[in-house]
C-alpha cells in the first residue's frame, strides 16, 4: 500500500529537544507546484533541479547519499524509526542541509540519509529526496492535492484559508527521536477517537489497524478491500474502500481521500483545518 518509509517510531520518543527559533513567515503565500511521480505519489522540484517527493507522514526528510555528498555532508550517527506496520528502519543522518525551492527555504535540522533506488522499480525517476513536514515546523501550510500545490502561508493568507474550513483536532507527533513530525486526526468510534495519519505518501484512500476494523464496522480478518464512510471528528467524510492490516498505529488515510480535501496545517500553533475542494 505504500512503498516508502514513515518514521512511525511507536514507544521511541526520547527526551524532548530544545525549541528551535521559529522561521519567519514569507512577505507574501508562497506556492510550492507538485508534480505526478509514478502516477500515484507527488513531488517537486527545487531550485538545484532536484526532484524531492512530499510525504506528509513520512515524518522525517531523507535525503539519498548522492544529495548527501553534493551538501557536503559526511553521514553519521544512526536515526532509528518504523514504518507504520512496525518494521524498523535505521538511517544515518546529516545536519544543516537546506532544499531551496519555489522561493522558500526548508532547513530541517537533521535530515536522514537513504538510498530510494532499494525501493523504486529501476526506470524510476532519479530523486534526491523525500521531504516531509519536519522541514515545514514552525510554518503554516496548505496542502491541495486536487490544485497540484502545497502553500506555505502568512499569518493574514492563513486567516483567509481557513475561512469556511473545519477546524477538526489534531495531534503531531515526534517520533524518532523528537525529529520526526507527523499529522494525526481524529475519527470517532463507540469507543472514543482512534488517531490517523494523514498521508501524502500513500496511495491508498484509508487504510484501518486491525486492532480497530470492529470498532469501525469492518471485518478484521478480511484481505480485500471493504465499503468504507471515513468520518473525520468535526470534518468532512469520504466513502472510500478501507485495507485492514496490522499496524503500530490506528490508520492511515491517503492519497485517493486528500486529493479531495484542502488540508490546512498551523505546525506552530498545533491547529488543523479541512475543507472539501
Amino acid at each position: 500500500m505504500r512503498f516508502l518509509f514513515p518514521l512511525i517510531a511507536a514507544g521511541l520518543l526520547a527526551a524532548a529537544l530544545p525549541v528551535a527559533a521559529q522561521p519567519a513567515p514569507p512577505a507574501r503565500p508562497v506556492t510550492l507546484p507538485l508534480e505526478p511521480y509514478l502516477g500515484v505519489l507527488w513531488a517537486f522540484q527545487a531550485k538545484d533541479g532536484g526532484r524531492y517527493l512530499l510525504d506528509t507522514a513520512g515524518g522525517l526528510t531523507a535525503i539519498t547519499p548522492a544529495a548527501a555528498k553534493a551538501a557536503g555532508c559526511e553521514p553519521w550517527g544512526r536515526i532509528t524509526g518504523h514504518r507504520m506496520r512496525g518494521d524498523r528502519v535505521d538511517l544515518a543522518r546529516c545536519d544543516k542541509v537546506t532544499i531551496d525551492a519555489a522561493g522558500v527555504t526548508l532547513a530541517p535540522p537533521t535530515v536522514g540519509v537513504f538510498d530510494f533506488s532499494k525501493l523504486l522499480p529501476p526506470d524510476a525517476p532519479t530523486l534526491q529526496g523525500s521531504v516531509a513536514l519536519d522541514a515545514f515546523a514552525g510554518r503554516a501550510v496548505t496542502l491541495d492535492l486536487g490544485g497540484q500545490r502545497l502553500i506555505v502561508e502568512t499569518p493574514d493568507s492563513l486567516k483567509a484559508r481557513v475561512k469556511g474550513a473545519a477546524e477538526v483536532p489534531v495531534r503531531f507527533a515526534r517520533d524518532a527521536g523528537g525529529l520526526a513530525l507527523t499529522p494525526f486526526v481524529p475519527v470517532p468510534t463507540p469507543k472514543g477517537p482512534v488517531w490517523m495519519e494523514l498521508d501524502s505518501g500513500s496511495n491508498g484512500a484509508v487504510v484501518v489497524a486491525q486492532h480497530n476494523a470492529v470498532l469501525l464496522g469492518l471485518n478484521p480478518d478480511a484481505k480485500e478491500r471493504q465499503p468504507f464512510t471515513l468520518a473525520v471528528q468535526g470534518g468532512p467524510k469520504a466513502d472510500v474502500q478501507a485495507l485492514v492490516m496490522d499496524l503500530v498505529i490506528d490508520g492511515n488515510i491517503g492519497v485517493p481521500v486528500l486529493k479531495d480535501w484542502v488540508v490546512t496545517l498551523d505546525l506552530a500553533g498545533e491547529r488543523a483545518w479541512i475543507a472539501k475542494r
